[in-house]
């Protein structure tokens, strides 16, 4: 399984909502191979933003090939391996191949370590992750980068890789299995074609900030799209264009520096730097130390003043230089002129396979919940199945529902053992064996092998492992219905009731909504079958409010419950009431039971992620939600050392930008967000910034 529609694509595409720190990638396979056959992709593009992680990936993927490749090729004009872009991942896969057989060469459009060259001189570059080994015998530290910079030349001129430069790719062609990637050493100069077996593309995305695209951007002696010394702008007028933690580190350095500042953002506040940067900007714009123009939208760069727009009013402002820090984009255009498909790019294959995977959803829940509808209807195609399926197993008879849980179990098994290989670490394991055990045992081997052996009714367990208002049935039993035991009906009753009203409270005060990541059977298909899925949730304030749904659906649930109930105990007896069992059966079955829990909360995997139904209509969750927010315990925690990478909130199935916490150091609790506790944003984030721990653990001032 692959994904097939991200999230910001299609969302984007239907004006639902804009995406918030998602990162848009390459479509790559699990040897990070893109959909040209031969190009593989590693660094930034692939998922790895962190300079170790980077190096590490590229090594990996260096070792790799030349394991898959082999002996060298016959032809000495015939690159085996052509690397593009001399930062960490591609330095990373050099040193994998290094002192080999296979000619390799690595071509880059600047200087080594371009985009490190460009961080402020003095900033310190943390060795993150710490478990993470340096590959190559290369030397990594925490260090500023003027340091790690000159020792990482050092490194290079002693090894003595073949590096090309400047020479920029701007082309690739595959003929007869091989890649004829076009080149050129700058504008002007005469372009030729280098032919390679394989090719790794490692230029990352810090190559290509975001433009304002206003006049006067594109005049370089005066407008800049990284800071490198702040040194530089002492004595000038400097407007610094941002929101994020590099315009607001930015602003205090060149202020320090001795430049007379201007911050200029688009929001009406600041929301995006850490707490400690804001502090800095804050005490240095009280003592007038530099300006910050809120909700201001700059208009022209031309000439002696800056034209903006800052709360509704038209402002003139006089500067000397510029900086422009709004952040960097993914190299769409020139990733699809060389052929790459972008997640989210649709395809008559894609299409097709979503198209499957909804049908077979319809067919599965069809079968199982025994609804007749087609194509398993009297005198449908398949009408005949449902009678087939019924087999006397001696201690009862099974049907359709029966055999169809089975299915659901030894997918959520199978699926589950991929989803620990993703997921190694005890927490995760700890965290998926629970789902996992918890559906053979609880909901299937006890309720569907063993109560039958003992009591007349065995579906009637599912009262614990299967709470209200998740299924009304759990809370609803009768003396008409149990053969007139006024006594067994009580007791089911109270059963019923003990599960949604005390084991549930008591369970999200110790555990906030964990129940769906750690014990639901509808989380166990979303953790396991559902995993690739994930971080297609959509997100923004669209996707927030549409939550709500959840609610409104737990607010339907009491007055049916409590209809039901009055049919079944006759507690009375008015003409509005009568066969108000058979309403809800039909009406709210359908619609929640079947339609959105069973149908469209699988069948929209691919295309919203894998907690469609958890998200926005689990009336279960919504009930949670509402005990959460007033005493649940927990929360993920965050450090300081987050460096906005945006991992933990691209790979969040609640579509919560966690990045946004962990940019505030501000717990992410049931306090204010949707969280299932599930702890991937944890187990992704390559700086260990998150961690789980308890509300109030963790106070600032926001």
């Amino acid at each position: 399984m692959s994904s097939v529609l991200s999230s910001e694509s299609w969302w984007q595409r239907i004006g639902f909502s804009a995406q918030i720190g998602v990162r848009a990638l390459p479509e790559l396979d699990g040897d990070r191979q893109s959909s040209v056959p031969g190009l593989y992709v590693v660094g930034d593009l692939a998922d790895a933003p962190v300079i170790k992680a980077a190096l590490h990936q590229g090594h990996t993927l260096g070792q790799r090939l030349a394991a898959d490749l082999g002996a060298p090729s016959d032809d000495p004009e015939l690159l085996d391996v052509l690397i593009v872009g001399a930062g960490p991942a591609g330095i990373g896969a050099a040193l994998a191949l290094e002192g080999g057989p296979l000619r390799h060469l690595v071509i880059e459009r600047e200087l080594p370590f371009a985009t490190i060259h460009h961080f402020p001189k003095k900033k310190l570059i943390f060795a993150e992750p710490r478990t993470l080994p340096t590959p190559g015998g290369l030397w990594f530290d925490d260090a500023p980068v003027d340091e790690l910079v000159r020792r990482w030349e050092d490194a290079l001129a002693e090894r003595r890789l073949p590096i090309e430069a400047p020479l920029e790719l701007l082309g690739v062609r595959r003929s007869g299995g091989l890649l004829h990637c076009e080149v050129q050493a700058g504008p002007g100069e005469p372009r030729r074609t280098l032919r390679a077996r394989r090719v790794i593309l490692a230029t990352g995305r810090r190559g290509n900030p975001t433009r304002l695209n206003v006049p006067g951007e594109d005049d370089e002696a005066r407008v800049r799209h990284a800071l490198v010394d702040p040194a530089a702008y002492a004595g000038r007028r400097l407007l610094i264009v941002g929101g994020g933690d590099s315009a607001v580190e930015a602003a205090c350095d060149c202020a320090d520096a001795g430049a007379t500042v201007t911050l200029a953002h688009r929001g009406a506040a600041l929301t995006r730097p850490k707490e400690k940067n804001l502090q800095r900007l804050r005490g240095m714009a009280a003592a007038g130390r530099l300006t910050v123009l809120a909700d201001a939208q700059v208009r022209s760069l031309s000439g002696e003043s800056a034209a903006l727009t800052a709360a509704g009013a038209e402002l003139k402002l006089p500067f000397d230089d510029a900086l422009v820090l709004v952040g960097s984009a993914l190299p769409s255009d020139f990733l699809r002129r060389l052929g790459l498909r972008m997640e989210g790019d649709p395809s008559p294959g894609r299409v097709a396979w979503i198209v499957s995977f909804a049908v077979f959803t319809w067919l599965f829940y069809v079968l199982k919940q025994k609804k007749g509808y087609f194509p398993f209807g009297e005198g449908d195609v398949l009408g005949a199945v449902p009678k087939l399926l019924e087999v006397d197993l001696g201690f009862r008879t099974v049907d359709a529902s029966f055999w169809g849980t089975c299915v659901y179990s030894l997918l959520i098994l199978g699926f589950g053992l991929k989803a620990l290989a993703r997921w190694p670490s005890p927490t995760q394991r700890r965290r998926l064996w629970s789902l996992i055990l918890f559906q053979w045992v609880f909901l299937f081997g006890v309720p569907e092998l063993l109560a039958p052996l003992v009591i007349e009714r065995p579906w009637k367990v599912y009262a614990l492992t299967v709470p209200w208002p998740l299924s009304i049935w759990s809370l609803v039993d009768a003396p008409s219905w149990a053969g007139g035991d006024t006594l067994t009906a009580v007791l089911w009753l109270a059963v019923g009731a003990f599960s949604a009203f005390v084991l549930i409270p008591w369970y999200v005060r110790r555990n906030g909504e964990a129940f769906c990541s750690t014990l639901c059977g509808c989380g166990g298909l979303a953790e396991t079958v559902g995993d690739l899925f994930r971080h297609l949730a959509p997100r923004g304030a669209t996707a927030k409010r549409a939550e709500g749904a959840g609610q409104l659906i737990l607010f339907m649930a009491v007055p049916v419950t409590l209809l039901i109930l009055n049919d079944a105990w006759q507690f009375f007896a008015a003409g509005a009431l009568y066969n108000v069992k058979a309403f809800a059966q039909s009406w709210y079955g359908l619609v929640v039971d079947f339609w959105l829990a069973s149908v469209a909360g699988v069948a929209l995997y691919p295309v919203l992620g894998n907690r469609v139904w958890c998200r926005f209509f689990c009336p279960l969750r919504a009930y949670m939600e509402r005990l959460a927010r007033r005493f649940a315990k927990v929360a993920i925690i965050a450090n300081e050392k987050c460096i906005s990478c945006g991992e933990c909130t691209r790979h969040c199935q609640m579509g919560i930008d966690v990045m946004a916490y962990a940019q505030r150091q501000r717990e992410l609790s049931n306090g204010d967000s949707a969280c299932i506790q599930c702890g991937i944003c944890v187990e992704v984030c390559p700086m260990d910034v998150l961690r789980l721990g308890e509300r109030g653990e963790w106070k600032l001032a926001i």
